[in-house]
Formats: C-alpha cells, structure tokens, sequence
C-alpha cells in the first residue's frame, strides 16, 4: 500500500531533504574520523604487543642468565667453604708439629740435629726440616691465594647477580605499564568501534527516513542508496579470470630461507587477458612504479583503493569515472620473471588487506 502524505509534508519534503542530506554528511563525516582513529588505536597497539613481546623475550633470556649465575654463585660458594676448611686443617697441622717440636724442646732438637755420624748427614736433616716447613708455608699460602681468587670470583659474580635482578626488575615494570596502556588503548578502541556502529545505524536510518518521506531528490538518493566498498566484503567480482599462484601475507621463499610480506595477490593469466575494476570509482593514479610495471590505482571512496600492477594497454585516464567490471587494461608480464599476470591489492587508508577475503568466490 503506498503511503499518504498530508500536503505540509509533501510541502515540506525539500527542507526534509537537504536537513537529511546534511545530517547523512556530518554523519559520514563522523564515521569517517572514528576510522582514521580506530586505525591510529590499532597502530598503537600493533607497536605495543612488538614491544610487550620483545620485553618477555628479554625477561626470559635474563631469567636463564640469572638461574646460571645463581648455580655458578651457589657452586663458588661451595667451593670457598672446602678451601676454607682445608686451609683450616693444614693451619691445624702445622700448629701441631711446632707443638711436637715445642715439646721435644732445644736440645732434643740439638740432639736430631747432631746425632747425625757426619756433616752429610747434618745437612741432611736440617734440609728435612726446612723442607717440611717450607712446604707447610706454601702450602698456606696456596690455599690463602686461592681462597682470596674465589672470594673475589664469587663477589664479582654476585655484583652481576643483582645488576640482573635490577634489569629484570625494571623489564617487569616496563611490562606492567604496557600493559596498563594497552588496556586502556583497548577500551579506547571499543569506543571507537561503538561510535563506528552508532554512526552506521544512523545512516540506515536516515535512509529509512527518506524512503518514508517519500522524497524524489536524485541526487539524495544518489547519496544515502549509492553503494559502498566496504559493504562490499566478500562479493566483489575479480579482476581477472586466472589462477592465484601468490597468495597474500608472510610467505618463506622455496629458493631462500627469507620470509616475505606480499601485501597483495598474483594472478596468472594469459597475456592480454582483460583487466576489469571490482567496484566503481575514479582513476587516482596511471604510471610506473619500480617493480610492479605500469599501475592503475582507483579510488573507491570512504579511503578505500585498489590496485592493479604489471598492465599494458591501457584504456583509462587519470581523473575517469570508472564503473564495476569495466575494463580499464589487459595484462602485461611481471618484471621480475617475465610470467604474465596481474599484481592486485585492495587498500583502505594505506592498509593492505587481503583480496581473498573480498572476492566472491575465492
């Protein structure tokens, strides 16, 4: 049943119009802003999780060197208590011999001395004796030494020990406050993403609201029912009739052991094959670029762009209005092997996404 409007609003159907078109411009406006922030937010936080993951990368490393030296500092210690009570033990004997000699007294000793039968034999004993106690000395002293070498080794390893926990203390703090600010980056996003659906929703409604009122404006209808890219997700047409032999993302090379970033597809078709646009727009760029061959770049609005490399033939200028599946070229050959085919992305601001999960079909 068609609707019936009283003649005031039939007479006020062009107010009703520009009022609706200005309320649907701001409102584009609005959502327009909140995506520029969502992908500021979301760039953000893409810094911060590297950073999050690099701190827990180098907290893991130090807690392994901190368990190493924690062992080394255990061990050294271990290692000074055994010298310490074997220099003990040998200061316990020598202390005991001069007793024994202490006791046997001078002419006891005299009488070890020079009960020897000839000078051969005097000197004997006294090296005897030199010797013994020579070597107690010595023997002290080594262990004195040593003990001083591993007090020391053991200082320096524990100065290292606590410089340690104070890095590890300063990442886990570090750690802490990232984490705090991506919370709060995070909460900021879902404000963002909620203004993003408010904005939305007003659209529709607004679009509601013409059809209610009736209004035969062109050029509102052309404003509020004129499609967009991103409604568009997933049943865009593509570009090219082909086989996809390069997929987006990181992909690791069969011939190196690098991993590569492709931020777009390769199609392989024949050469020549028609190169058809996947939404309508305005042709923003024709021209060379380094590696990709001739490019075309169309602006599909609302900062969402797609792009087609490696063309020839070219049927379109800069500044063209162009319709979904027009044929804009045909296709020309890769200039890094020769292969013909077609280098397609689709960008929104300067963000590549992946085609795939645009194209219909794929």
């Amino acid at each position: 049943m068609a609707l019936v409007f009283s003649p005031q609003v039939r007479a006020n159907a062009p107010q009703v119009a520009d009022s609706i078109a200005k309320d649907f411009e701001a409102t584009k406006k609005k959502l327009e802003e909140a995506e520029l922030k969502q992908r500021q937010v979301l760039s953000a936080l893409y810094q911060l999780n590297k950073k999050i993951k690099k701190l827990v990368t180098e907290k893991g490393e130090l807690s392994q060197q901190r368990a190493f030296l924690e062992i080394n500092v255990r061990n050294l210690t271990q290692k000074v208590a055994d010298l310490d009570q074997r220099s003990k033990s040998q200061r316990a004997l020598l202390a005991e011999r001069l007793r024994a000699i202490y006791k046997l007294g001078g002419p006891s000793v005299a009488r070890f001395l020079f009960s020897s039968s000839s000078s051969a034999s005097l000197e004997r004993n006294l090296k005897i004796l030199g010797i013994v106690a020579a070597r107690d000395l010595e023997l002290i002293k080594n262990y004195s030494r040593d003990l001083q070498d591993l007090q020391n080794k053991r200082k320096m390893l524990a100065s290292k020990l606590e410089n340690l926990k104070s890095v590890e203390t300063r990442i886990v703090a570090q750690e802490k406050q990232m984490r705090r600010e991506q919370e709060l980056k995070g909460k900021i996003l879902d404000g963002i993403r909620k203004s993003k659906l408010f904005a939305m929703n007003k659209i529709h409604g607004l679009r509601e609201k013409s059809l209610q009122y009736n209004i035969e404006d062109a050029g509102l209808f052309d404003l509020l029912f004129k499609p967009s890219f991103a409604d568009q997700k997933g049943a865009l047409p593509q570009p090219l009739q082909g086989v996809i032999t390069q997929k987006f993302g990181l992909m690791k090379g069969t011939e190196h052991p690098y991993t590569l970033s492709h931020k777009g597809i390769f199609i392989s078709a024949a050469k020549g094959s028609p190169i058809k646009t996947v939404f309508e727009g305005r042709v923003s760029y024709v021209g060379e670029l380094p590696g990709f061959g001739t490019t075309l770049i169309v602006d599909h609005g609302d900062h969402y762009y797609s792009v087609y490399s490696h063309a020839q033939e070219v049927k379109v200028n800069t500044g063209d209005e162009v319709t979904q599946a027009q044929v804009i070229a045909s296709v020309g050959e890769s200039a890094d092997d020769g292969h013909p085919g077609l280098y397609f992305e689709i960008r929104h601001f300067s963000e590549p996404y992946d085609p795939q999960q645009w194209m219909k079909g794929l």
